[in-house]
C-alpha cells in the first residue's frame, strides 16, 4: 500500500465561525439588557433609601455606562449579523501545484504578486488577499474559514516551491 502525496488543499467556506460570532454578540445585548433591567428595578425597589447627591451621582455613572455598553454591544451584533450575511458557499480557497484561488479567482503561480492578510476593520475581520501581477485582488475573511493563517502560509510556500508565502504581519500588529 502506498500512500500518495496531497494533490490541493481546498478550504471552503465555514458559516460555523461567523454563527458562532453572532451567537456570542446576541448574548452579549442580552445580558447588558438584563444588567440594565436590574438596575431599574433595584432603584424603583429602594429609591426611597437612595437618597443624597453621592448615591445619585454613582447610580446615573453605572447606568450611564451600562447604557453606553449596551448601545456598543448593538451595534457590534448589527455589524456581526450583518458580516454573516456576506457569507458565500463552495470553495474560499484552493491551493495546488498547478496555482491558487481565493473566493472567485484563480491563477497560476508565475502571476501571483502577492498574498497578504488585511487588517479587520469595524465590523469587518482580518483577510487573507490574493494580489495578482495584473492588479486584480480577492480576499477571503479569516473568520469565515477553518484554517490557521500559519497553516495557510506554509501551504502556499509547500505548493509554491518557496516561491510565495503569506504575509502575516498585518495580524500581529
Amino acid at each position: 500500500m502506498s500512500t500518495s502525496p496531497i494533490s490541493e488543499l481546498i478550504i471552503p467556506y465555514d458559516p460555523e465561525p461567523l454563527a458562532e460570532k453572532v451567537g456570542r454578540r446576541r448574548r452579549l445585548v442580552r445580558s447588558r439588557v438584563i444588567t440594565i433591567a436590574l438596575l431599574l428595578l433595584i432603584y424603583l425597589w429602594r429609591r426611597e433609601d437612595m437618597q443624597g447627591a453621592v448615591f445619585v451621582v454613582i447610580y446615573v455613572l453605572v447606568l450611564g455606562t451600562s447604557l453606553a455598553w449596551l448601545a456598543a454591544s448593538i451595534v457590534l451584533y448589527v455589524l456581526a449579523k450583518r458580516e454573516a450575511r456576506t457569507l458565500r458557499s463552495g470553495i474560499a480557497i484552493r491551493i495546488g501545484p498547478p496555482g491558487i484561488q481565493v473566493a472567485e479567482l484563480a491563477v497560476t503561480w508565475p502571476y501571483v504578486a502577492t498574498i497578504d492578510t488585511i487588517k479587520g476593520g469595524l465590523g469587518r475581520g482580518p483577510r487573507v488577499r490574493l494580489v495578482l501581477t495584473d492588479g486584480r485582488q480577492a480576499a477571503v475573511p479569516l473568520d469565515q474559514i477553518n484554517v490557521f493563517p500559519a497553516t495557510l502560509d506554509s501551504t502556499v510556500r509547500a505548493f509554491s516551491a518557496g516561491r510565495h508565502g503569506v504575509d502575516l504581519s498585518a495580524l500581529e500588529s
